[in-house]
């Protein structure tokens, strides 16, 4: 696949990303997720054939349902392979997935704190987009953080980083996502 394929093939999922994004006020997350789903589709599109992924499939082209699967599938392999989890973060943000898939982004939490605040937009967007209150989702994502890191990033970090690390903190303690997002936004 050239670049322009791959273009083609995430240009639906990535024009609703942007929209969304812009929506509930953050844009960059949405470029993010945009060139994860890059990154994941050329690393399916280089996948061999033969490799047993392909089996079962009516054909070898990378599509986005096969996206999907292949990430769900590298994810099973290795929980700390953060392309795929943000692929299906990306994807689960696309289609409104309950969780936002939240979920998928605790392993990378668990490694570095300053993911909080993709998680927080996460969150929020499911909340603000679909109507559903999210906070026990990431109540248990943001559990994988070292806490000391994220009350850091409440003081050191810049802009949103620092925000979202004090929403964060809100709702580790109990806070519901709404009151905290709402009291430090």
């Amino acid at each position: 696949m050239t670049a322009a394929d791959i273009d083609q093939q995430i240009t639906p999922i990535a024009d609703s990303l942007r929209a969304t994004a812009h929506a509930v006020g953050h844009p960059d997350l949405a470029e993010r997720l945009v060139s994860t789903l890059r990154a994941a589709m050329a690393a399916l599109d280089a996948l061999p054939r033969t490799d047993d992924f392909w089996a079962g499939w009516a054909n070898d082209r990378p599509t986005i349902t096969k996206l999907s699967e292949y990430a769900g599938a590298r994810l099973d392999r290795d929980p700390d392979d953060f392309l795929a989890g943000r692929t299906l973060v990306a994807l689960a943000l696309s289609y409104g997935a309950n969780d936002g898939g939240l979920p998928y982004l605790t392993a990378e939490l668990a490694a570095d704190a300053a993911a909080v605040g993709d998680a927080v937009i996460a969150a929020q967007w499911i909340w603000s987009e679909i109507g559903l209150d999210t906070t026990y989702e990431l109540r248990r994502t943001l559990s994988a953080a070292d806490r000391t890191v994220v009350e850091r990033l409440t003081r050191d970090g810049q802009g949103w980083t620092a925000v979202a690390a004090r929403i964060a903190l809100d709702v580790l303690d109990g806070a519901g996502l709404d009151e905290a997002y709402t009291r430090h936004r």
